[in-house]
């Protein structure tokens, strides 16, 4: 695999996700009754962990199918290829077949991947309290309801007789309990046996809190922290969470968004891979604290327990900048239409080379600058693309459209401005250009905005140069009507280098990616796993130690995509062919991992940076051997 193509480079993204009601609980429209003997159901619908309503009515003459299960019982996991013959075999005009997730612990977005990896053919919702299973009588997983058009509960029990108990199959299965009883249920006849005890692992159950959380302790502390850089007046939150009353009346959906990992915005799943700096993830502790707080209808408590209001800082952060680049005049939001990715240029005029050692963006209108990138130009590239376009800056989706010299980081709602360890710098060399790629959505009302960057040079002695280097799979092709595409990439590092950071890419039919190491030795380690992907959600992920990275270490990637027509991020209706590309309707499977080579010194007479050179050498001679290939393959065809 080939080193990083600068001209395809581009990372740390971000837009808004709003805080809003993205609900993963469970809706249930009434207690559960005794009719003739005969469970009555009344169940209206089920929450999606896409967060839309999984209808629980049976078909006219026909019958829901709801089967508990858990991704971490065996016996359940076991289950899936029946459960997805099953769905195969009848109709949607005869069978409404639906899963309930009993897992507490896992994020909507693990219980997605979990239901693609085993292929489920069926709506998934879930049930994180026990809910819905305490309501109907489920006590272990897998555990089947076979409910009738009129809401009765006509079987329940086991799906067949593979397993004789936990741990162990049955030797010569032939009972076929959940498929007999739909089968009676849908011919009409008598279902002999109503109920057969399930066998598989026991629902969980929740623990009932000894401590209800009050706002006034627990609960405004955790929003101060971790909420009000962006949930204050002014700021890019749709809403405030300044007050009690704010935050209790959105009590349920604060609850909701912090259990699904939502919010506070950070993609990387927890407990994957190295810890990173600055890691804004809730503690299962405060996320815990947030859902009974809710639950228990969000109590206000001992005013007298409020800490003092969150001072949040108005000046630079690192202190005066030794140099501070702006947009020369405003810039015109619209009030309305499509989110606007546009480039400026903003000359240096530095008299000679200076190494940066941290940069600090200020967003001039935060209320609709969702991510600012930095990058250096060097020929004048983004001079001419600004020219030929009419306005101020130029338009650019996925990068500056240029081959740069190095980055300047960025800045997204709530990120630390970054300062490299000491010896580690970024390159800026005399009158060079900074490009700066500016992510604005449209509020509702016209805006304008006028955002600085504040670079601070380094005042110690740089001994090695931050790059950026990627994993990339550059023949990308993406069928139509797909929704799980795997895709992997390897990039063999050519030279010892130590990995600082990593930042995963893809467009909009992202699904999912995972980053690892393996090693010459054969070792390996995860590096960074994003289960749920979002383009307006894009990070840089700076590790808390470096990792050493040993020449031939190969750094790989595996991502899936979504091209289908149920993607809702998919640009294209009807879905089409999707290669690689630069535009918003192309993709992108990239890596990125940034890098300092091992051992350099520039501070001895004569020492050179050469690690863009080696990464290029590399990219030229991978590009050598892919045409070679081709057009062997293309002799032997002929």
């Amino acid at each position: 695999m080939t080193g990083v193509d600068p001209r395809k480079w581009t990372r740390n993204g971000l837009g808004l996700m709003i805080l809003g009601s993205c609900l993963a609980g469970i809706a249930v429209a009434a207690e559960t009754e005794k009719e003739k003997g005969e469970d009555k159901a009344i169940l209206a619908h089920v929450l999606g962990v896409d967060g839309k309503k999984v209808d629980l009515g049976a078909p006219k003459d026909g019958a829901t199918v709801v089967v508990f299960y858990s991704t971490e019982c065996p016996i359940s996991n076991a289950y899936s290829p029946t459960l997805n013959r099953l769905r195969d075999e009848y109709p949607a005009s005869k069978l409404n077949l639906v899963g309930i997730c009993v897992d507490p612990d896992l994020s909507n977005a693990e219980i997605t991947t979990h239901a693609r990896d085993f292929e489920l053919k069926f709506p998934v919702a879930r049930d994180r309290g026990g809910k819905v299973a305490a309501k109907l009588g489920a006590t272990v997983t897998p555990e089947a309801f076979v409910i009738d058009s009129a809401q009765k509960i006509r079987y329940h029990g086991r799906i067949d007789d593979q397993f004789v108990a936990r741990q162990k199959r049955n030797a010569h299965p032939n009972g076929n309990d959940l498929q007999d009883a739909l089968a009676a249920l849908l011919d009409g006849r008598p279902i002999n046996n109503a109920f057969v005890a399930p066998v598989g692992c026991p629902i969980p159950r929740p623990v009932e809190p000894k401590v209800i959380p009050t706002y006034s302790n627990e609960v405004s502390r955790i929003i101060q922290k971790n909420c009000q850089e962006c949930h204050r007046r002014g700021q890019i939150g749709p809403f405030a969470l300044d007050t009690y009353d704010q935050a209790k009346k959105r009590a349920d959906d604060l609850a909701n968004v912090v259990e699904d990992r939502q919010m506070p915005p950070w993609k990387a799943d927890a407990g994957f891979g190295p810890k990173f700096k600055h890691d804004r993830s809730l503690s299962q502790q405060d996320i815990e604290a947030l859902r009974v707080w809710a639950d228990a209808g969000a109590p206000e408590g001992d005013c007298s327990q409020l800490p003092p209001p969150a001072q949040f800082a108005d000046g630079w952060l690192h202190g005066t900048p030794d140099l501070v680049l702006e947009l020369p005049e405003e810039f015109s939001i619209p009030a309305s239409g499509e989110d606007i990715y546009r480039c400026f240029v903003l000359p240096t005029n530095l008299p000679e080379d200076v190494y940066i050692s941290a940069v600090e963006y200020r967003p001039g209108n935060a209320r609709v600058v969702h991510h600012i990138l930095g990058f250096v130009d060097n020929h004048g590239a983004a001079r001419k693309k600004d020219e030929a376009e009419p306005g101020q800056g130029y338009t650019c989706f996925s990068g500056p459209g240029i081959e740069f010299h190095g980055d300047l980081d960025g800045w997204a709602p709530g990120k630390i401005p970054s300062a490299l360890s000491d010896g580690v710098g970024r390159s800026l060399p005399k009158g060079a250009d900074v490009v700066v790629q500016i992510h604005y959505h449209p509020n509702g009302k016209a805006e304008t905005d006028r955002s600085k960057i504040g670079l601070y040079f380094s005042k110690t002695p740089v001994k090695s140069i931050l790059h950026w280097s990627a994993a990339m799979k550059h023949d990308l092709k993406l069928p139509p009507n797909e929704s799980n595409i795997e895709v992997k990439a390897a990039w063999p590092v050519p030279v010892d280098l130590v990995a600082w950071s990593v930042a995963p890419h893809m467009h909009l039919l992202g699904h999912d990616m995972k980053m690892s190491l393996t090693f010459p030795d054969g070792r390996t380690q995860d590096l960074i796993k994003i289960s749920d992907w979002d383009f307006g959600w894009q990070y840089t992920y700076d590790f808390e130690k470096p990792i050493e990275l040993p020449k031939g270490t190969l750094v790989n990637v595996v991502a899936h995509f979504d091209n289908s027509e149920g993607n809702p991020h998919n640009p294209s209706h009807p879905p089409k062919l999707v290669t690689w590309g630069e535009a918003t309707t192309d993709e992108m499977c990239i890596g990125f991992i940034a890098v300092t080579k091992k051992g350099q010194d520039l501070t001895k007479p004569g020492e050179k940076d050469d690690l863009l050179s080696i990464f290029r050498e590399q990219r030229e001679s991978y590009e050598r051997a892919l045409r070679e290939r081709k057009a062997k393959d293309k002799d032997k065809a002929e």
